[in-house]
């Protein structure tokens, strides 16, 4: 669950990324429970309003993909908002998946790939669970003016601020199972 501690966390990152230029490397470890852990709410969203519609999602059965797609367009790090914020320099992502599949826009909800959803796919998830009339006007407010276009969607793929990304997956449940599978035939 999103919490004070990330809060802060993820704003010293930001900070640090503000000076960012074409002759800075940045190195990200992106894992799984990275979505809870790098918390920056969209302007006007309070972290009690985050926690409120995280847990709201989780015991509504949502899946991964459903609750990051919601997170995603409510964040100002997450959906390669993180890519935005470090361009022009040059970022490599060293990433551990949880998600199957291996979804970069999924794992910790991509902070530094493109993202596959729109605030109109958000705006879905939570009509999908009946979760419109309770969720908090604030986070219904910013997704809704992000479906009309009036503030901008979370980048996607061929974005510039992706041209001098590189994420790399170094550990996931299929690279496990890939090598339990090489030992065992030895």
């Amino acid at each position: 669950m999103p919490d004070e501690n990330g809060l802060r966390g993820t704003e010293g990152i930001v900070k640090l990324l503000k000076d960012a230029d074409e002759n800075t490397l940045v190195v990200c470890l992106i894992a799984g429970g990275g979505s809870a852990l790098f918390v920056s709410p969209y302007e006007g969203i309070t972290l009690n309003e985050k926690q409120k519609i995280t847990e709201m999602l989780l015991k509504s059965g949502a899946d991964i993909n459903e609750l990051n797609a919601v997170r995603k367009h409510i964040s100002k790090v997450k959906g390669g908002r993180l890519a935005e914020i470090a361009c022009p320099a040059k970022v490599i992502s060293l990433i551990l998946s949880d998600v199957i599949g291996d979804r970069l826009d999924v794992i910790a909800s991509g902070p530094t790939s493109p993202d596959k959803t729109t605030f109109d796919d958000a705006l879905k998830v939570l009509q999908k669970y009946n979760l419109s009339d309770k969720t908090p006007k604030s986070i219904l407010k910013v997704l809704q003016n992000d479906a009309k276009g009036l503030i901008p969607e979370t980048p996607k793929e061929g974005n510039i601020v992706f041209r001098r990304i590189e994420n790399i997956i170094i550990g996931s449940n299929r690279i496990a199972l890939n090598a339990a599978r090489k030992k065992q035939k030895k």
